[in-house]
């Protein structure tokens, strides 16, 4: 869930009326957005000879490491056929990859006609809409603000499971993201006792929307003390991965590797469930359940994290494969 936005890239030199604090808190507000919610596209093929990329190493170092900082850590979006420039007649140049769009004030109130009490307005060219946006107040762009909110709202009991995706991982599915691990302790569980089970079916979505190649690492559990399961083994496992795999229809998916830990494994080291895409991560109470089925059958809690809190979310992954107990199919593509 992250909102694709471009920036001017002159609209981001200093005003030379302010002071270093100004600039610095122009910049860093609107750099904390982005690593929120944002998803940068630039202008061109290649960000290092992107105008954008030009114009950043010129600012002062206060800022400028930062916003090299998040160039680097940060899936980034390609406008190829636009010039870096926002006006009201380029709209549709960069506005099939990003519909929100930021300006300094003196281009916002010449060329888009803003008075001083306007910070954001839905311009049209050629029927595309765009939301174009002050950056000193990106914060209340309209579209951060409502993935702001969704990022700490529940999954509710009845919604569909296309609107949850699309709502929620669909951007993620798009953005340049190689990697994608599931951590469900009863993600594989559910697919066995399911025909079209949640695990199937996120697979489906991924491959659909995915732009590129996704590696996917899936992190679950089977039941060792219930004498109503059905015992499945390592073997049984990766076949019916396998089998999912191969009606994949669009082949975005290039392999998938699935750890089966122990169920004491999980009670030590996941009580969570989560995806993560790259350094993103969508904590999901009920895990892919809310995929099961045509709607969500409970309500489930969701958070969204940022690229900085991925790590402790990497740490679980690699403490469940450390396991002693855990077995692992081989990878399947």
């Amino acid at each position: 869930m992250l909102v694709p936005f471009v920036i001017d890239a002159e609209s981001i030199t200093p005003d030379p009326q302010w002071t270093r604090a100004q600039l610095r808190a122009c910049h860093n507000n609107f750099l904390d957005i982005w690593m929120r919610l944002g998803l940068l596209a630039y202008d061109g093929n290649l960000l290092e000879v992107s105008h954008l990329y030009k114009v950043i190493q010129t600012l002062p170092q206060s800022v400028r490491l930062r916003w090299l900082e998040l160039l680097e850590k940060s899936p980034l979006l390609k406008a190829a056929g636009w010039n870096s420039k926002v006006t009201p007649t380029l709209l549709s140049e960069f506005a099939s990859v990003a519909q929100l769009a930021f300006v300094d004030d003196v281009q916002a109130e010449v060329e888009f006609g803003f008075d001083e009490d306007l910070d954001e307005a839905l311009l049209t060219l050629d029927g595309v809409v765009v939301s174009v946006c002050r950056i000193l107040t990106a914060a209340q762009a309209q579209a951060f603000k409502k993935a702001s909110v969704l990022a700490a709202s529940h999954i509710e009991k009845g919604d569909t499971y296309q609107q949850t995706w699309d709502a929620r991982f669909k951007t993620l599915a798009k953005a340049p993201i190689k990697n994608v691990t599931i951590v469900d302790r009863f993600a594989i569980r559910q697919h066995f006792k399911n025909n079209i089970s949640g695990l199937r079916r996120f697979l489906q979505l991924l491959d659909t929307d995915a732009t590129g190649p996704r590696y996917v690492t899936i992190y679950s559990t089977w039941p060792e003390d219930s004498p109503n399961e059905i015992r499945k083994n390592i073997d049984d496992i990766e076949n019916e991965v396998r089998f999912i795999f191969s009606k994949l229809p669009f082949k975005n998916i290039k392999s998938i590797r699935v750890f089966m830990a122990p169920n004491s494994g999980f009670r030590l080291d996941s009580h969570d469930r989560f995806v993560r895409f790259g350094n993103y991560v969508w904590d999901i109470g009920k895990g892919l359940n809310v995929f099961d089925g045509a709607f969500c059958s409970e309500r489930s809690q969701a958070a969204f994290k940022t690229i900085f809190d991925a790590n402790s979310y990497k740490s679980v992954e690699r403490d469940l494969e450390a396991n002693e107990k855990t077995k692992k199919t081989n990878e399947i593509k």
